[in-house]
């Protein structure tokens, strides 16, 4: 699927940089911007397989390695530049400092005449470190710091779309009206937008080697960042920190209530047990150009990301695997139907355009009327249904509107319904060796716990609407 972000430009062209953690979420997110900087990337894996579904995948080096198994690795500095080390262990083994510092030591000896390492570590937080992953990540960083030129950003919580801490705060503010919290969500932390972290990792590309620095935005107490959240979602919400709840049973019940493993939540958990607040001032000096997205900020544009791509992506032949898969990502739960028949796309896309309205749905219609009907008696709009022959983004479409239009390809529609959050339904045609897919994705963005238990409430009966509807739209477009 195609990515998007907004361009970094540097001056330096034509390096080869190395990038570890590329399955990771930072290096994921990195290599597109640094290939569309003219650069030549290399990326370390253990498993090739594990990358393929990669945009990036045909236009990186890559290499077939494991960093504890320095036998593995002949070859692996040879014409590299430069190198991001974003490796780190989030295993619960007792091993896994002693693994991070293998890991380290066996790079450190491979790249002895490397220009440049950048590394993205943690933020030393004030007192006693409590948490083991924090202490890992800052001996990693002094290992590196001794022993190549190395640039060390140090970095909170960060937020974007899909990380760790985001996907945490999302549900927490989400699913629980009243929170009882640890009394050290008083905390102070600094956080930082994962679009402030990539263009820090991209622009010390053109920088000598620098030194160790802290980056974020201003500092704020875990529990205002909750409340920051929850205004941006329009939230009501109790928070009361209480002093019983140890960091262990704090993770435990975050990995209960949210998508987060325990294996993440007891570092980020851990992490926040003290004052995590640093200096940027250095940063600020080294980098000006850099303008930190507030905390705010840093939320609404995790969301419009996840929109924009949404109403971007298409399915690819690659993702056209027969049949229904439903999966919660990104706070979104999506539940997708595949079906494959001889007719054309133009057949199945005309018989798409036509779906209810006037005509109704072919499968379910009396179900559809009724949703329409108890919407008018709360208070819903009139649907003013649009001409299906000149169809456009910004339509309406039934009880939807057009987001985006493409003839004979697809029709995105955003429910124009009331509902505890926002609904899209996603309408594809696919040709592929003389055969056609027909792709339905019914999409819910929950708002509040309220919108979670309408969509379980719900979603049994997808299986059967939308199956029938996929079934009706082949049947006809067989007939035209």
């Amino acid at each position: 699927m195609k990515e998007f972000y907004n361009p970094i430009k540097i001056t330096t062209k034509g390096i080869r940089v190395l990038v570890t953690g590329s399955t990771g979420y930072i290096g994921g997110r990195l290599i597109p911007r640094l290939l569309s900087n003219n650069l030549k990337v290399r990326v370390l894996v253990r498993d090739k397989e594990k990358i393929k579904h990669k945009s990036w995948f045909s236009q990186v080096e890559i290499f077939e390695g494991d960093l504890t198994k320095i036998e593995s690795l002949d070859g692996l500095a040879d014409g590299v530049d430069q190198a991001y080390y974003l490796i780190h262990s989030m295993s619960d083994s007792e091993d896994y400092i002693r693994l991070d510092r293998l890991v380290a030591e066996n790079f450190v000896s491979l790249f002895k005449d490397i220009k440049q390492v950048i590394y993205l570590g943690g933020i030393a937080p004030e007192g006693d470190v409590v948490s083991d992953h924090l202490n890992s990540r800052l001996e990693v960083g002094r290992i590196l710091r001794d022993n190549l030129p190395t640039t060390e950003f140090c970095a909170g919580p960060i937020i974007g779309s899909g990380s760790a801490s985001f996907e945490m705060l999302r549900h927490l503010c989400e699913k629980l009206p009243v929170m009882v919290a640890p009394k050290w969500i008083n905390h102070l932390v600094r956080p930082i937008s994962i679009r402030d972290v990539l263009k820090y990792l991209i622009l010390a590309i053109d920088k000598t080697p620098l030194c160790r620095m802290d980056i974020g935005s201003e500092p704020l107490t875990f529990k205002q960042m909750m409340l920051s959240y929850c205004d941006y979602r329009n939230l009501k919400r109790h928070i009361i920190p209480v002093p019983i709840l140890a960091p262990g049973l704090a993770a435990r019940w975050i990995g209960l209530v949210t998508p987060i493993t325990n294996l993440l939540a007891v570092p980020i958990v851990k992490g926040i047990v003290n004052n995590i607040v640093g200096d940027t001032s250095c940063a600020k000096k080294l980098f000006p150009e850099i303008k930190i997205l507030s905390f705010y900020d840093s939320i609404k544009s995790s969301f419009e990301k996840t929109k924009r791509e949404f109403v971007e992506t298409s399915w690819n032949k690659l993702d056209t695997h027969l049949g229904r898969k439903m999966f919660e990502r990104r706070g979104r739960f999506e539940e997708v139907r595949i079906l494959q028949t001889d007719s054309t796309d133009e057949a199945l896309f005309q018989v798409i355009k036509r779906l209810g309205g006037k005509e109704g749905w072919l499968a379910w219609d009396f179900l559809w009327k009724l949703r329409k009907l108890s919407d008018r008696l709360i208070g819903g709009s009139k649907i003013n249904d649009t001409d299906r022959d000149n169809l456009k983004k910004g339509d309406q479409f039934d009880c939807w509107k057009i987001e985006k239009y493409e003839e004979n390809r697809k029709i995105l529609l955003r429910m124009t319904l009331r509902s505890p959050g926002e609904a899209w339904l996603k309408l594809e045609t696919i040709p592929h060796n003389k055969k056609t897919f027909l792709v339905i994705t019914a999409v819910f963005e929950p708002k509040g716990i309220w919108g979670y238990l309408y969509w379980y409430s719900i979603s049994p009966f997808h299986k059967f609407i939308f199956s029938d509807l996929a079934r009706a739209v082949i049947i006809k477009a067989k007939n035209l």
